[in-house]
């Protein structure tokens, strides 16, 4: 059997990286070089590519933001960054049995890699890991996420039909309104209005203007980009940044001033995305998440299909363990 090597990637070979992503069927915009530029520029940390090669060939890959806490070597996700961990890829042809032989031998030559060389790892892994036995196998623990997906290859009558009931009174109430849809986001405004859902919640807003900005603004994303906006008598009522790749449209940033909740202006701008994305040819959106219950019930008007994803954590230590449990509820 061939010798599996595990090694960050050089710069040189950034180009490779992102032909393997494209290819990988855990692969999207989260795992790529651009998002790499836009949480690098905005001062979030360095997002490390780790190649996993076998006779010289890439055959995997994992994604991680390499931190240093309190002396120790971590390997955590980023914020506003659903996916990144393992990668596999996805040889034509191959046998299953063969593939699953190849996956098991890649994925549990990262997981060691992982262990072997930090402390602490925290990843979020993409739906399509669907074998995480490697992962339990080399200590990981699993907690299982969700996200909702739809199907935009259906028809938009079809997917007009799907949506509740009330999720369509909504929107025709919002069509009614005097709503201006532009893709035109000013980065100041749009900004506030984000912050503003995290303080009328008592909230602190995570995520710095720099990183809002490089993920509205950034060249590097501008063809994965779409934004949708709702004005009304010049003022920014509601908007929606989602990020494209591989087929894949993924709702990435969101908000709406809290007066404009009830006039169905949150529900008729995901509709716009859906059929703006669904008539550029996107096969599937993420939601990106349905663990925040009153999130999840706001999305579930949609009628999308649930779907499990793989949370991963390793703790070298059980001292460490005990005091990452206690740092989190006293947070």
């Amino acid at each position: 059997m061939s010798e599996i090597l595990v090694r960050p990637m050089e710069p040189d070979e950034l180009d490779s990286w992102n032909e393997f992503v494209a290819g990988s069927p855990q692969g999207s915009v989260f795992h790529t070089t651009a998002w790499k530029h836009v949480i690098e520029n905005s001062g979030e940390g360095e997002l490390a590519f780790w190649g996993c090669f076998e006779d010289r060939m890439l055959c995997g890959g994992v994604v991680f933001l390499e931190r240093e806490r309190h002396g120790q070597r971590t390997a955590v996700t980023p914020l506003l960054t659903p996916y990144c961990g393992l990668l596999l890829d996805e040889p034509a042809g191959e046998k299953f049995s063969d593939q699953i032989s190849r996956d098991t031998r890649v994925a549990a030559a990262l997981a060691g890699a992982l262990t072997d060389q930090f402390s602490y790892v925290n990843l979020m892994n993409s739906p399509a890991l669907h074998d995480v036995r490697p992962l339990t196998d080399a200590k990981f623990e699993l907690i299982p996420r969700f996200t909702y997906l739809i199907n935009l290859c259906l028809p938009v009558d079809e997917l007009w039909q799907r949506l509740d009931g009330s999720v369509r009174r909504q929107i025709r109430k919002a069509e009614r309104s005097d709503f201006e849809v532009t893709d035109n986001l000013n980065v100041e405004e749009g900004f506030t209005l984000f912050d503003s859902t995290f303080t009328r919640r008592g909230e602190v807003n995570p995520i710095s203007r720099a990183f809002f900005e490089e993920i509205v603004e950034s060249e590097r994303l501008r063809e994965k980009r779409r934004i949708f906006c709702a004005i009304r008598a010049g003022r920014l009522e509601s908007f929606i940044v989602s990020l494209s790749d591989n087929e894949t449209t993924y709702y990435a940033l969101a908000a709406t001033d809290e007066a404009a909740l009830g006039e169905g202006v949150s529900s008729y701008l995901v509709w716009e995305m859906i059929k703006n994305q669904a008539t550029e040819g996107m096969k599937t959106l993420d939601f990106v998440g349905a663990n925040i219950p009153s999130i999840a019930r706001f999305k579930e008007g949609f009628n999308p299909r649930l779907q499990i994803y793989f949370h991963s954590q390793y703790f070298s230590s059980a001292l460490l363990k005990l005091g990452k449990h206690f740092a989190d509820r006293i947070r």
